[in-house]
Parts: structure tokens; C-alpha cells; sequence
């Protein structure tokens, strides 16, 4: 921290790790998320990155070079077309694609509180706390907004800057009906970790822009990257994590009241060729799967199909 004299003798605080100016007041910096002082950063210690590295799902990788090599080769026979308008329709895709990315940004910080010291502080703290764990050099911006009764999050990237977005309905079952921060911190480790594996990188994103649109592929990409979030939530919060899960499928009421165990049961007595055939394009595993994946004491890859 240093801190230099200004107009009138007010004192100016700029951060020791960044530059970035600060508040008199602040105890973190919000643009790096360096404690002012420096004192509390001694008690953050960073997971081993091997442990990270080991907590993806081991198909991640592999789908993912898949759908780069579709994505290529969609492109490749869109511009071997003969009419020249197929080279256009890519173009104005990855344009699209890229304001669309922007103006999620900006509908975001037009319409949420960002969470700071002094709004939803627990969550601030607990933001820099996973971000210095997971090797983060800088911590994401979280936003609360409200999004008439949806309970989700989602983590976002525009070139130079990530975040996370938290609805309301997530946020209140820690500060209202069942204090349960243990819940809202694990939905916050998700998101993250989508941000530190780089899943929604704009340049990643354009990569397989494409490719995660082809059946079969595409989607078991994304069931493989939840899967490896929700693993890497659960070293974050040292927890199975399960009851986020609860909450999306009974809402914040009543997730609380469900038996995890008398749910596996049944669980895993659901099957079928359409609950097998509904997995296969579904963007996240399925909730017997799901479940059973963060609930696994041997931290098996969840799986796929």
C-alpha cells in the first residue's frame, strides 16, 4: 500500500500490488483483489495446480479438441462454397458472437449491484479468497441481480475482464431464509472455475463456435466442463456441495428438506432410452448423475452418458 498526500491533505492509497488508486477506507483492492496491507494475503494459500489439473473431467480436454477440429472443419467447407456468401454468414457469426458477449457485460453491470466491501461482504471476501486459491492473477467482478425468480449463475469473459453473475435467488438463501452461505460460496466456486479453466474466454469461445453446435459433441463438452467445475468447487469449499444442486431442482424453499440418500435410491432406479437420449444433448449431466458424481467419495469423473 502507498499512500501520498493529496488536495487539501487527504490522503490518496494506491495498491502495492497493482497501482490501481483506492478508497481511504478499503481493505482490498478492486481491481487485483491485494489485500491493503498485505497482511491477510499470508493466510491464502494457492491449491496445487496438479490438484486442479486432476479435479477436470479427463474427457474434457479431448472433446474440446474435437470440437476445434469441427469448428475448423465447418469453416473449411462453409468458405469452399462456390457462392461467397457462406464466408460472409461466418463473419458476421463471429461478430454477432462477440457483441453478443459485450452486451451480456453491459446488461449486467446496468442492472446488478457488484458485489464489494460494503454490498454482500462475506462474498467479496470469499471471491478473493478462491480466486488467490486457484492462481488467479486477478479476481473476477461478482454482480446480484435479480431475474424474476430464476435460481442461476453463470460466469461470462469480455477481452481483458471476467465476472460472475449471482441472481438474487441465490444470494437469499445465505442472507435470509437458511443463512446458508455454504451454498451460495459453492455455486461461487462453479463459476470460477469456468473463468480459471478459461471455458468462457471469448477466444475460446470463437474456437469452438461451431463445433460445440454439432450433436452428440458439443453437448457432452459442456456436461464434461460442469463436471469439472463442480469438482473444483468442491476443493474450494471442502464439501460434497450437493445441496446447490437441491436448490436447482426443488428451489430455495424446500431444498433444504430433501434426503440426499433416499434421492440417490431412486436415482438410480431412473432409466430408459429417452432419459438416456435426453442426457445425450443436454448442456449439464442430468440430476441422478450429477448427484451421484459429487456425492462419490472415490471423486470419480462424472458420467458422460
Amino acid at each position: 500500500m502507498l499512500m501520498l498526500n493529496g488536495k487539501g491533505g487527504l490522503k490518496v492509497i494506491f495498491c502495492s500490488s497493482c497501482g490501481a488508486r483506492l478508497l481511504n477506507e478499503a481493505r482490498f483492492c478492486v481491481k487485483c483483489g491485494a489485500p491493503v496491507g498485505g497482511a491477510e494475503a499470508q493466510n491464502i494459500e494457492p491449491l496445487d495446480q496438479a490438484a486442479i489439473k486432476k479435479a477436470m473431467h479427463k474427457h474434457e480436454l479431448l472433446l474440446f479438441g474435437i470440437c476445434v477440429f469441427l469448428n475448423i472443419t465447418v469453416i473449411i467447407v462453409l468458405l469452399s462454397w462456390e457462392s461467397g456468401r457462406e464466408a460472409s454468414y461466418v463473419f458476421l457469426l463471429v461478430i454477432a458472437t462477440i457483441y453478443m458477449i459485450y452486451e451480456l457485460f453491459a446488461m449486467t453491470r446496468a442492472r446488478a449491484v457488484r458485489v464489494s466491501e460494503k454490498n454482500f461482504p462475506e462474498i467479496y471476501a470469499k471471491s478473493i479468497e478462491f480466486s488467490k486459491k486457484l492462481g488467479m492473477d486477478r479476481v473476477p467482478a461478482v454482480y446480484v441481480t435479480q431475474e424474476g425468480g430464476a435460481i442461476n449463475a453463470f460466469a461470462s469473459a469480455v477481452f481483458g475482464r471476467r465476472y460472475a453473475q449471482l441472481n438474487a435467488e441465490v444470494v437469499e438463501v445465505a442472507y435470509l431464509e437458511h443463512k446458508d452461505f455454504s451454498t451460495v460460496f459453492y455455486i461461487l466456486g462453479h463459476e470460477l472455475a469456468h473463468i480459471k479453466l478459461k471455458h468462457v474466454a471469448p477466444g475460446n469461445i470463437l474456437l469452438i463456435l461451431f463445433g460445440k453446435l454439432v450433436p452428440i459433441f458439443g453437448p457432452m463438452l459442456s456436461r464434461a466442463r460442469e463436471y469439472s467445475c463442480d469438482r473444483i468447487s468442491q476443493l474450494l469449499n471442502q464439501n460434497n456441495c450437493i445441496g446447490a444442486i437441491m436448490m436447482l431442482y426443488t428451489g430455495r424453499h424446500l431444498y433444504k428438506y430433501v434426503n440426499v440418500e433416499d434421492y440417490l435410491y431412486h436415482a438410480q432406479k431412473e432409466r430408459g432410452f429417452f432419459l438416456w437420449l435426453y442426457n445425450l444433448n443436454a448442456s449439464h449431466p442430468i440430476g441422478p448423475k450429477r448427484v451421484a458424481a459429487l456425492a462419490d467419495p472415490n471423486l470419480k469423473d462424472g458420467k458422460l452418458l
